[in-house]
């Protein structure tokens, strides 16, 4: 009886003593290149664009513009925090805010489908692109992230 007793307490403290799972979420790391917006009337983001690369050598390498299921095509008529999917069957999707000139800070979420009901994202601020004269009209502008700004995007499984 002894025995039982000494061997229960025994694995009673073991189990107590055994290292719990880790709560640590895996996390996978997008660089985001040639970001760009269009403001054809020098104020509102009509369209944009942008590249997302893998980090980890990885041959990732993704052109990601707002899809329209409407035109099936890239949107011409962007809306500041709306979701919308990188292309047609697209298994990435993204929703960018505008900062506008209030804190000139905005925000770019990312979602990437890995399969039903294991989506990853998350988001990154960055300051307003600097823009240049975009050519069809006085007010056009087309505002970039310069290539020598690292932008990058760290996305962890979401509701877990």
């Amino acid at each position: 009886m002894k025995f039982i007793t000494a061997a229960a307490a025994l694995l009673s403290a073991t189990a107590l003593a055994a290292p719990t799972s880790s709560t640590d979420k895996e996390t996978t790391t997008f660089q985001i290149k040639d970001f760009t917006t269009r403001k054809y009337d020098g104020k509102t983001i009509s369209t944009m664009s942008f590249r997302i690369l893998a980090t980890t050598g990885g041959t990732l390498d993704f052109e990601c513009v707002p899809y329209d299921p409407v035109t099936k095509g890239a949107t011409e008529a962007f809306e500041s925090g709306k979701v919308y999917f990188c292309g047609e069957n697209s298994f990435f999707s993204f929703s960018y805010t505008d900062g506008n000139d209030v804190d000139q800070t905005n925000e770019l979420f990312l979602w990437q489908d890995i399969a039903p009901g294991n989506t990853i994202g998350g988001s990154a601020f960055l300051d307003e692109p600097i823009c240049r004269a975009g050519g069809s009209s006085i007010n056009d502008l087309i505002c970039q992230v310069p290539d020598q700004v690292y932008f990058a995007v760290t996305l962890e499984k979401l509701g877990a």
